[in-house]
């Protein structure tokens, strides 16, 4: 049993030590690699056009060095007739050439599916060998596939008026300068600035509330009905300060006639005009106390016309705003200073973003960053940032960046949660693409560069996070080319139209 155990162990060994002897038994000394048959005469059998399409074998023989590989193109790079139009002459000479694709025989992936090189099996086996050892996380960027049909494709359309009635709109890429990505939790928090909290300088309790949490208030809105024993003395207070100065008023009037008269001293008039400022001066702090108790201007004024004194007044919004929060309940008595309400500005917000000590090293006053609430989907917010925390939370360790929410008519809610993305150049180039132009077709990010009004090429692309609208492309686009923003996906199911069913437009190689 010990040794029927012990031969079961080597049968996979022996299995593939025989594999390998059978694969160098049927390697021919005429089966050379292209590359090698392009520098003497002409390519093995299976070269030219003069089989049916899918005669190919499964496996080109080509050098299986992944440096000598077209990634754009899927071809061997010495032997990529797109990236080096001078090999063109060569496959023809050779016969190795597909007129109708405009591409080497060998090469052509539409007459011959089954075409696989074998630094294409390399190239995959590395990326399932990677995959076994690193499971890769990404909510948003997917890695194209090495191993993609799209790559030489092109999509032509009927006819120019078929294209021009899809609806297909394109936007030209721009250069700019690539931005890494500093992403951070983040809240939404009203401007403290523009904060006000209403209060009253007199001891007073709730009458009865005018307003709500959440409504919108102007400067001098009533917001409650307030009760206080000391209303009715500051107002007492404000009446006999008016008759004191109105007396006072009418004796300075009388020793001003006098005086042109010669009749009194200059001291005699002196003393009555200082008496006469000082009852102003008492008049004017009576109604300065009422004011700053939550009385508004019309309501001293009613005051001093009606001479009616009560302990009860009207509490009133001293600016425009909204109502966050009704600090007082009815009945309580609150204190001289205690905040009744809170008033804020709801086109004023900030954006709090708590970062950690590298990140904050990165950051400064005026750059700019992106808000993506939990709540809105992919939806962005810009802002500038106006604060950089100069200590850490002690708990957290982070340290907090506050922004200045730009648009106006942002519609966030205080206290809202998200995650904001600061970018910090380093200096490298990219092309901004926007990001409605970016298409999934299964294996690859493309976007689709117009060649003409009928004719769009699908373009592999990688790319880092987004900037704002745009993605930030580092390889396969340049910039100043027309790319489709508008009907992207409808192009993205013509060029994945073999499980959809034929449509409008053509699917053609690259010629």
């Amino acid at each position: 049993m010990t040794r029927n155990i012990e031969c079961h162990r080597y049968l996979p060994l022996m299995f593939l030590a025989m594999l390998a002897l059978a694969i160098l038994a049927c390697s021919a000394p005429g089966d050379a690699d292209i590359q090698s048959g392009l520098a003497t005469a002409s390519l093995d059998d299976h070269s030219g056009h003069n089989h049916a399409p899918g005669e190919h074998g499964k496996v080109v023989n080509a050098t299986a060095d992944v440096q000598d590989w077209c990634a754009e193109h899927r071809v061997p790079e010495s032997e990529c007739t797109q990236c080096n139009p001078q090999l063109i002459v060569q496959f023809k000479a050779s016969g190795d050439w597909c007129d109708g694709h405009s591409v080497p025989e060998s090469h052509c992936r539409l007459c011959n599916p089954g075409i696989v090189f074998e630094q294409e099996s390399t190239l995959h086996q590395a990326e399932l060998d990677f995959s076994d050892d690193e499971i890769e996380i990404s909510l948003f960027f997917r890695p194209n596939s090495g191993i993609c049909a799209t790559d030489g494709a092109l999509i032509q359309f009927a006819s120019a008026e078929t294209a021009e009635r899809s609806g297909i709109t394109v936007t030209r890429t721009i250069a700019s300068e690539r931005k890494a990505i500093i992403e951070a939790p983040a809240e939404i928090v009203f401007d403290e600035t523009r904060e006000i909290v209403v209060t009253s300088s007199v001891s007073a309790l709730v009458a009865r509330w005018l307003i709500a949490a959440g409504d919108e208030v102007s400067a001098g809105d009533p917001m409650a009905m307030l009760q206080s024993p000391e209303m009715a003395h500051l107002e007492a207070s404000l009446l006999s300060a008016q008759a004191d100065y109105r007396v006072s008023e009418q004796e300075f009037a009388r020793h001003e006639s006098m005086r042109e008269k010669e009749l009194i001293s200059a001291a005699d008039f002196e003393r009555q005009l200082a008496l006469t400022e000082q009852t102003r001066a008492d008049f004017n702090s009576a109604q300065g106390l009422l004011l700053s108790a939550g009385m508004s201007r019309i309501d001293v004024d009613e005051l001093l016309s009606s001479k009616n004194i009560s302990s009860q007044f009207t509490l009133r919004a001293p600016s425009d705003g909204l109502v966050v929060e009704r600090i007082a309940q009815l009945g309580q008595l609150l204190d001289a200073g205690s905040a009744f309400a809170m008033i804020a500005d709801p086109s004023s917000m900030w954006i709090e973003a708590k970062l950690t000590e590298q990140q904050l090293s990165h950051v400064t006053v005026g750059q700019s960053l992106t808000f993506a609430s939990d709540g809105r989907g992919l939806d962005r917010v810009g802002g500038q940032i106006i604060w950089v925390s100069r200590f850490l939370d002690p708990h957290s360790r982070t340290g907090t960046v506050r922004a200045e929410v730009i648009d106006s008519q942002h519609g966030l809610q205080a206290s809202g949660f998200g995650r904001v993305s600061i970018g910090i150049p380093d200096g490298s180039d990219v092309v901004l693409v926007p990001k409605g132009a970016v298409q999934w077709e299964g294996c690859c990010n493309v976007v689709f560069v117009k060649e003409s009004i009928d004719r769009y090429r699908p373009r592999k692309i990688r790319f880092g996070a987004g900037a704002g609208p745009y993605y930030q492309v580092t390889s396969g686009l340049k910039p100043g080319e027309d790319v489709v923003v508008g009907g992207s996906f409808l192009l993205k199911t013509e060029l994945k139209k073999t499980s959809l069913g034929t449509g409008c437009c053509g699917l053609e190689p690259t010629s």
